[in-house]
């Protein structure tokens, strides 16, 4: 994926199928934007632009992580930083991260004397629907109360390190990947939310990977986690453990009729093509009969 060419020839709208007239759609064409719509609170415009020319240009992957390292540190404070949308946590590999599995780790820092936990994360602040709590508060919970905050909108982070949240409703960007100037400030959303301008091609190629990948970005950048659950399965169907495993997790939250059953199968999947938190979410399942 790395090696695309920064092509700039096609203009491209993240939300809201309404307004994609004369535009190229993200969406893959079987799909449409009816479970798409967020349950957060959105307003405004952004518009993100090709970088040019490409010669002179960084990845906004990369320059997120060298920005992070350039943030002021407070030894009182545990910052996670990391991608998120109001319902989930994903690591680096794009798996998701459960709150069980952050609250585990953050333990250790608790105990060596931090006193609060601050999500750098999109939207972690917010709760996703009127009835449900914010990741921050979920994390909360399974520390006993602990102090967590996170944040209440979609990331941008500076070269210094510092930060700031936009709630914009949709973004217009170019069909290309994202990549700045050396010090522009990044939209942390969109690192992996620009791969949904290549899915069809990925799934043309059967490229896994990809297809994971952009599902991570349906619900990071485009807040429609049922659309990440299609692309996440069509991963799994090419062999792909951690779509497989964020697919099955996404069921099991969802808990529809027929969810577990699909879940169990998913993480069977993952499981035997190696994946050891499938399997051990399997047995988890097996145990309590669940």
């Amino acid at each position: 994926m790395r090696g695309r060419t920064q092509r700039c020839t096609e203009n491209w709208l993240t939300l809201f199928a309404a307004l994609l007239l004369n535009i190229v759609s993200l969406a893959a064409a079987p799909y449409a934007f009816a479970d798409c719509e967020p349950s957060v609170a959105l307003e405004g415009t952004a518009s993100v632009d090709c970088c040019i020319p490409p010669g002179e240009c960084i990845s906004a992957g990369r320059a997120v992580y060298d920005y992070s390292m350039s943030a002021k540190v407070d030894p009182d404070v545990l910052s996670i930083s990391t991608q998120a949308s109001p319902w989930h946590l994903y690591d680096g590999d794009m798996r998701i991260i459960t709150v069980e599995e952050l609250a585990e780790g953050a333990k250790t820092k608790i105990r060596d004397g931090v006193k609060r936990i601050v999500l750098v994360a999109s939207w972690t602040g917010v709760a996703p629907d009127r009835n449900g709590k914010s990741l921050a508060q979920k994390l909360s919970d399974a520390l006993d109360g602990f102090p967590v905050s996170g944040m209440d909108g979609f990331v941008w982070i500076a070269k210094d390190g510092s930060v700031r949240t936009t709630h914009q409703a949709f973004t217009i960007k170019q069909k290309c990947p994202y990549a700045i100037h050396p010090g522009d400030e990044v939209m942390v959303s969109l690192v992996p939310g620009w791969l949904i301008a290549f899915e069809e091609d990925y799934i043309k190629k059967r490229n896994s990977e990809g297809i994971m990948r952009a599902g991570a970005g349906w619900d990071i950048f485009m807040l429609c986690p049922e659309r990440a659950l299609q692309s996440f399965e069509a991963a799994a169907a090419l062999s792909n453990a951690i779509a497989a495993y964020n697919a099955a997790l996404i069921r099991l939250e969802r808990g529809k009729d027929g969810d577990r059953e699909a879940a169990t199968k998913l993480l069977t999947r993952a499981s035997k093509l190696g994946d050891k938190k499938a399997k051990a979410r399997l047995q988890e399942m097996n145990r309590q009969g669940r």
